[in-house]
C-alpha cells in the first residue's frame, strides 16, 4: 500500500506550461488562448491550480511573443496576484527547467495548459501520494502494435498505461533529472521518464477519462461537451 502525505496543506507550487506551439491546432492557433466555453483554455487549468487548497502560487511558462497577452488575461481574469509569467523555452523540456527555475517549494506540481479539465478530485490523488514522483494514468483500451510499415511485435496492454498530468515531484529531484538530461543531451516528452531514468521510483495513481489534451480542433468539440455535461 502506497503512503499517504500527512500535510497536503504545506506551501506548494505549481508549473503551468503554456509555451507550446500548437502545430497540430492549425497555422496561427494557440491552444492554451483558444477559447473553449467562452474562456481561453488555459484559464480552466489556472483556477483550478490556484483554488487548490494546497497551491499557493502558479508559475506560468509562456512563448516570448506571449507573455504580455497572458498577463494581461491573468488581470481580466484576477488571477495576477497569484501568478508568476515567465519566458519559456524552445521546447516543452526547456520549459519546465525554465519554470523550475522559479520554484521555492519542496514539492512541485506540473501541469499543462492544454489540459483544461482537470479537478480537484485527481488533483488530491496526485498529491496525497508519499512518493518523490506521482503520475495520474489511465488504461489503455486498444491494442497496440510494434513495427514501420508491417507488425514487429505486439505489446500487452494491461501493462501499459496512457501517462496524464498534472505530476507530482520532490522539487530537487525533478531538477536534478532536468540537469542530467542537459548535461546528456537527453529528450524526453514528459518528465517522470526524465526521473525514472536517474534511478527514482514513478508511482502510478488513477487518472481520469475526462482528462484529455486539447492537441486537435475537434478536442475542443469534446472538451465543451465534456463541461456542459457536467453542469
Amino acid at each position: 500500500m502506497l503512503d499517504l502525505w500527512i500535510d497536503i496543506g504545506e506551501y506548494m507550487d505549481a508549473i503551468l506550461l503554456a509555451a507550446g506551439t500548437s502545430q497540430r491546432m492549425g497555422a496561427g492557433v494557440d491552444k492554451q488562448l483558444t477559447r473553449l466555453a467562452g474562456k481561453p483554455v488555459m484559464i480552466f487549468s489556472l483556477e483550478r491550480l490556484i483554488n487548490h487548497k494546497s497551491i499557493d502560487r502558479v508559475i506560468v511558462t509562456a512563448a516570448p511573443g506571449n507573455i504580455e497577452s497572458i498577463t494581461a488575461m491573468l488581470a481580466d481574469y484576477s488571477l495576477e496576484n497569484c501568478c508568476m509569467v515567465v519566458e519559456g523555452g524552445s521546447t516543452r523540456q526547456a520549459s519546465v527547467t525554465c519554470g523550475l527555475e522559479h520554484v521555492s517549494s519542496e514539492r512541485v506540481l506540473i501541469h499543462e495548459g492544454a489540459r483544461p479539465l482537470i479537478d480537484d478530485e485527481l488533483i488530491d490523488r496526485v498529491l496525497s501520494i508519499n512518493a518523490d514522483c506521482v503520475v495520474p494514468t489511465v488504461p489503455i483500451p486498444f491494442t497496440v502494435a510494434v513495427g514501420g510499415d508491417t507488425m514487429s511485435a505486439e505489446l500487452e496492454r494491461s501493462e501499459l498505461h496512457n501517462v496524464q498530468l498534472p505530476q507530482a515531484f520532490t522539487t530537487e529531484i525533478i531538477k536534478q533529472a532536468h540537469e542530467i538530461a542537459q548535461q546528456k543531451n537527453q529528450v524526453a516528452t514528459e518528465d517522470s521518464v526524465l526521473v525514472h531514468r536517474i534511478g527514482y521510483e514513478v508511482v502510478f495513481v488513477e487518472g481520469s477519462n475526462k482528462n484529455i489534451k486539447i492537441t486537435h480542433p475537434e478536442d475542443l468539440v469534446i472538451a465543451e461537451r465534456l463541461i456542459f455535461g457536467d453542469s
